[in-house]
């Protein structure tokens, strides 16, 4: 015989269900008249039970319900554009030149590999007498596969001679380069800032030009010094004209070296990369380089944003004594090339003695992977929140066409056939701003927040603590008191 008294009868659990849910439905019930009649929200007077009924209430509460879901929206709207696009951007002209750095200008050869150069280094070098002098200089030419991306390497297989003895000198890739290549006193003659005149390779903080290395190769450069990690660049106080470097300089003192010769411009903290303004110059011409800076700033509430979300980084971010985007960059194509070719090029910046120099050995491999070494992708490097970018205009005379300068340096005695002048300035007294500034801080989107449900439901704050108030407190208050009374029911 079966147990009927272990499970109740289907009738008998739904009274219990009922019997459960009674005072729950009840409650619910009570706090919102309850709600309706003591809210001062507008629209929800016309809720209660002797205001409304029938259709007229029906109306009004799908017109209640059609203006919350407009304001959730809007709300969801103003979310995203707080969330997603954070930042604005504004241009102002408040900053002087002397809170500006001048920048690194940098002189290059499109021609690496000097001939009359290499035949005079080569006769410096002890060469062991099973190697010719000619194998010798003729291994310098594969210099060119660091800075050539259309470098086909040559038939013969000069270069292993050339390593053996660099490596018997004990001379390093970079000190040979420099060696074979044009440098400063090839380049610079005579060199003057504003009106007064300066030695050009003096020993000097500031006013000197000193050998440098940028992706076209050996360079000569002013205001840029990479292997000083402590340098500062200066500012200048001067601009137009008038002011800023200005230079007599040479295409080529020599029958191999007149090829023209392209000037940089960039920022004085980072390497030359092609992505550096450039202008060419050539000889008996007068070039004007007009220089003007623009600053990148970001304020204080931009810089409380994540990383990502204002998409710049400052020096703190990575606990750096000074983030640059560009060092950045080169670190991160770098250890791509150390992971495909086991060594470092000559002409980056050393980052430090865990990688080892390439030699002549080694420009198949960098060769072969030109284009991607140079499309490598650094996710991790933001931009600065604070950065200098320099813009140029260029423009020249002819000097053999006119006969006329508007510089005091010029003469038939102090300038030859292969010589030019070079002027370098800024253009205005001030400097443009981009500051970034954020769209909304979050004490504006609650002010929005709270002008779109003010809008649609005329709400306040106080209006939400008490809808909260009614839908948790007064909501269980009512619910214990329905659950007290159902003996008093069933008693009944």
């Amino acid at each position: 015989m079966k147990d009927t008294d272990k499970w109740p009868a289907p009738g008998k659990r739904t009274l219990e269900r009922k019997r459960r849910l009674g005072p729950l439905r009840a409650a619910i019930a009570s706090t919102f008249w309850e709600y309706t009649e003591r809210t001062k929200v507008s629209g929800m007077w016309l809720l209660r039970r002797q205001r409304t009924h029938g259709l007229s209430r029906f109306i009004w509460s799908s017109v209640l319900l059609q203006l919350l879901l407009l304001s959730i929206y809007l709300t969801l709207l103003l979310w995203l554009k707080f969330y997603s696009y954070p930042i604005l951007n504004t241009i102002s002209n408040d900053l002087s030149i002397t809170d500006v750095a001048f920048p690194g200008v940098t002189i290059c050869s499109p021609k690496v590999v000097n001939t009359e150069r290499v035949e005079r280094y080569v006769k410096t070098l002890n060469i062991p007498p099973e190697y010719a002098m000619a194998d010798v200089a003729a291994g310098f030419e594969f210099l060119n596969a660091f800075t050539d991306q259309s470098f086909e390497p040559p038939t013969h297989e000069s270069y292993r001679v050339t390593d053996a003895v660099l490596r018997l000198n004990n001379v390093s890739v970079w000190e040979a380069a420099m060696a074979v290549s044009p440098g400063c006193s090839d380049y610079v003659k005579r060199c003057f800032w504003g009106h007064t005149e300066f030695q050009c390779n003096q020993s000097h903080e500031y006013l000197s030009f000193i050998p440098t290395t940028a992706y076209l190769g050996p360079c000569c450069s002013f205001n840029y010094n990479p292997r000083n990690s402590s340098y500062v660049p200066f500012s200048a106080n001067i601009f137009g004209m008038d002011g800023g470097l200005t230079f007599v300089g040479a295409e080529g003192s020599e029958r191999n070296l007149n090829t023209g010769l392209i000037v940089l411009v960039h920022h004085p903290m980072d390497y030359v990369t092609e992505s550096a303004s450039s202008v060419t110059i050539t000889a008996r011409s007068e070039s004007f380089l007009e220089v003007s800076p623009t600053v990148q700033s970001s304020s204080a509430e931009v810089l409380e944003l994540s990383e990502r979300k204002r998409d710049c980084l400052i020096s703190d971010d990575l606990r750096l004594r000074n983030y640059r985007q560009a060092a950045c960059m080169l670190s991160c194509q770098t250890e791509a090339i150390v992971a495909k070719c086991g060594c470092h090029p000559y002409l980056l910046p050393i980052v430090g003695n865990q990688f080892k120099e390439c030699n002549l050995n080694d420009t198949f491999c960098y060769s072969a992977n030109y284009d991607n070494f140079k499309s490598v992708r650094c996710d991790q490097c933001l931009p600065n929140c604070y950065d200098v970018t320099y813009s140029t205009l260029s423009y020249k005379t002819d000097l053999n066409q006119h006969q006329f300068s508007v510089s005091r340096y010029y003469s038939q005695e102090l300038l030859n056939r292969d010589s030019f002048v070079l002027r370098v300035y800024l253009a205005k007294q001030v400097v443009p701003v981009i500051r970034k500034v954020t769209v909304m801080s979050l004490i504006g989107l609650l002010s929005d927040l709270g002008g779109i449900f003010n809008l649609c439901l005329g709400l306040s704050m106080i209006s939400v603590v008490e809808f909260f108030y009614y839908c948790i407190y007064r909501l269980y208050v009512n619910y214990q008191l329905q659950k007290a009374q159902l003996p008093r029911k069933a008693w009944q």
